[in-house]
């Protein structure tokens, strides 16, 4: 069984025991911040290995609509950081809303549902992606693998993987996925993937200008006053794979970058990938050098009242659990408490 069947009969299950209701919060918890990347319309292709990346307008809509009537309250991450305390001791429900990469299909799909119910949100740009001279390896890959009946094997190893069916597909997606991610470093990651697709004949320029905003719309959906830019590193290279100076170069330069594009610095930073592997407690101390108040990875959790603005959680909007039942199950703070209890074995 896939992990994400282990994790759909989970939700299910608290969703059923209805485990916000009974599980307690901590004394400490202070909201939540959420992670979204695409927000377009459903798909109908069998192939989509990056399906969770990508929530429909109306789920997003159904979130915030049921979130608001429950009393919730959606503020910027600016806000939620800079009086976690405050709203701890107040037992206030915040969360902030997030998106990564600045795809374009935040400006055409979701800031009309961020309008419709005014609530804020904040994009984190990466630089390289606007100015289409990074690559968005995992989008290439999808569709390299999806217009080819083979494709080589990583990493310079004979043979070819069969891509015909779907399941082949998928598998490798995987098998690619994995070595670019595990086993090739930055530099190797970039080069196979720029050889792969000129092989198949895919403008990794090309995908960029289709899938991610351009400056001159980062700049309209800036001047929303809903919406802030984050940064988002240079290139998207998993930090802890590069030298110190490296990753803090990543950070410092790609707000450089933002605030002579849109005129203002951005105040906090996501971490490309976000789980442990690609950003731990270095990359956090670094993102505090480099003069941002925040950095927000991809590992779940609720925010506590007095922990660190550096290396916070957010809980992903998964496009595989488009159900609201499942985020209420997922943003109740007795939740993840309870998993750091079991993981403490206390």
């Amino acid at each position: 069984m896939s992990r994400h069947a282990l994790i759909r009969i989970a939700l299910d299950a608290l969703s059923l025991a209805q485990a916000p209701k009974w599980l307690p919060a901590p004394a400490d918890a202070a909201g939540f911040i959420v992670t979204l990347h695409h927000v377009g319309p459903e798909r109908d292709a069998a192939f989509q290995p990056n399906r969770l990346l990508s929530v429909t307008p109306e789920f997003l809509d159904r979130f915030l609509g049921r979130f608001i009537a429950r009393g919730w309250r959606f503020v910027s991450v600016d806000e939620i950081v800079s009086d976690a305390a405050g709203a701890a001791r107040s037992n206030q429900r915040r969360i902030a809303v997030t998106l990564d990469d600045g795809y374009r299909d935040n400006f055409e799909h979701a800031l009309p549902v961020f309008r419709r119910h005014s609530v804020p949100f904040t994009i984190y740009v990466c630089a390289g992606f606007c100015d289409r001279t990074s690559e968005l390896w995992w989008e290439a890959l999808d569709r390299v693998i999806a217009g080819a009946d083979s494709v080589p094997m990583p990493g310079g190893e004979d043979g070819r993987i069969p891509t015909r069916s779907t399941a082949e597909k998928l598998k490798a997606y995987e098998v690619w996925r994995a070595w670019l991610t595990t086993e090739a470093d930055e530099v190797r990651q970039r080069v196979a993937i720029r050889e792969l697709c000129t092989t198949h004949g895919l403008d990794l320029a090309a995908l960029a200008r289709k899938l991610v905003m351009d400056w001159d719309e980062v700049r309209e959906i800036a001047a929303d006053p809903l919406a802030s830019i984050g940064a988002h590193t240079l290139t998207h290279p998993a930090l802890a794979r590069l030298a110190p100076n490296a990753a803090f170069q990543e950070m410092s330069a790609s707000a450089d970058r933002i605030e002579a594009e849109i005129g203002r610095r951005p105040t906090s930073i996501a971490f490309p990938y976000g789980y442990r592997a690609a950003a731990g407690a270095r990359e956090a101390g670094l993102a505090e050098q480099a003069g941002f108040a925040a950095s927000v990875t991809t590992r779940p959790g609720h925010l506590m009242a007095n922990g660190s603005h550096h290396g916070l959680p957010r809980v992903s909007l998964n496009g595989l659990f488009q159900h609201v039942r499942y985020t209420e199950t997922l943003l109740t703070p007795g939740l993840w408490a309870m998993r750091d209890r079991i993981s403490r074995g206390s």
